[in-house]
């Protein structure tokens, strides 16, 4: 039966390749979701004939420059071996790793501007550091594309905010509006996939790019709950529950990945440190942000309970 879903879901795809000539924008995050996708996109224009694998095709990761140094480093690996492969088959697929600028960075923020850290009803973090590098480099090349395909890997079965959400946007042909780039078509090519079908496909089956996804399971199954997206909106969950995104999150009650294996090679003191700060930090804080976003002169939609209708940038 799964099976049978999967080889639906590439035969979807590859009829879009064909038909439809607007460029495409792959969310990727390094989590299993979006492993996934960008598998099966990878094993679409495979099946392409070379003279046919005319779109441009770009594969697009986020760095916060705070994310987890093991966990940057596996994905790093990934994103260089896509490119490498692509060069090899002439896949016409770009491999992205974009980052916020320097004025956009965590710490320039938190002591530069004196932000107060962001907490589960002041995220500010989602849209500097995740969505705004995504809508950066969307803005520079749809002047060349004229319009683009987003492909996420986000799925009903995460969460039922997720699936209430991706039920009240209007689809066409298969393709919702972006809320924020109207010349951006959103593709959910997995939206109705269980997780036992997620790792039921990364578990027997290589990535097209080379390697298993035997260590990415090992790394779910040392932390907890879900792993941080690449942000499309701030309605995308929070990074707050995440197995693993940036080491210096305060959102997060409790931060699995910065205390398990996933940090092995990190010196132990240095570990210790790093977790005891992350644990602290939201507490000396507490109950300031309310005022910090009216005292700081935050942008109103990046203020307390709003509901940003952002950019790009899985739930996994």
């Amino acid at each position: 039966m799964a099976v049978t879903i999967f080889q639906d879901i590439k035969g979807s795809l590859r009829q879009l390749y064909l038909d439809d000539e607007r460029a495409w924008l792959v969310g990727f995050s390094g989590g299993k979701d979006s492993t996934m996708l960008a598998s099966l996109v990878f094993d679409v224009v495979l099946s392409i004939p070379d003279t046919q694998r005319k779109k441009p095709v770009s594969v697009l990761c986020t760095d916060t420059r705070v994310e987890i140094p093991a966990i940057a480093d596996m994905i790093e690996g990934a994103l260089d071996r896509m490119r490498k492969f692509s060069q090899q088959h002439d896949l016409n697929i770009e491999a992205n790793l974009l980052k916020p600028t320097i004025e956009e960075s965590f710490w320039v923020n938190i002591i530069g501007r004196g932000y107060p850290p962001p907490n589960r009803t002041f995220r500010w973090c989602t849209q500097r550091m995740k969505i705004d590098p995504v809508n950066v480099f969307v803005k520079q090349r749809i002047g060349h594309w004229g319009e683009a395909i987003l492909h996420l890997g986000a799925r009903r079965a995460e969460s039922s905010t997720r699936a209430q959400t991706m039920a009240g946007r209007e689809a066409r042909n298969g393709l919702r509006r972006h809320p924020d780039l109207p010349r951006v078509w959103v593709s959910n090519p997995i939206e109705f996939l269980t997780t036992e079908d997620v790792w039921a496909y990364l578990l027997q089956k290589p990535n097209p790019w080379g390697g298993d996804n035997l260590p990415l399971y090992k790394l779910y199954a040392s932390a907890s709950n879900g792993e941080c997206p690449i942000q499309i909106d701030t309605s995308t969950p929070s990074c707050g529950n995440s197995r693993f995104g940036c080491w210096t999150c305060t959102v997060v009650d409790r931060d699995k990945a910065s205390e398990g294996p996933v940090l092995g090679q990190v010196d132990e003191v240095l570990q210790q440190s790093i977790v005891h700060a992350v644990h602290l930090f939201p507490k000396r804080v507490g109950g300031l942000e309310q005022k910090a976003a009216q005292s700081l002169r935050i942008p109103e939609a990046r203020q307390p309970g709003q509901v940003l209708e952002g950019a790009v940038g899985t739930q996994e």
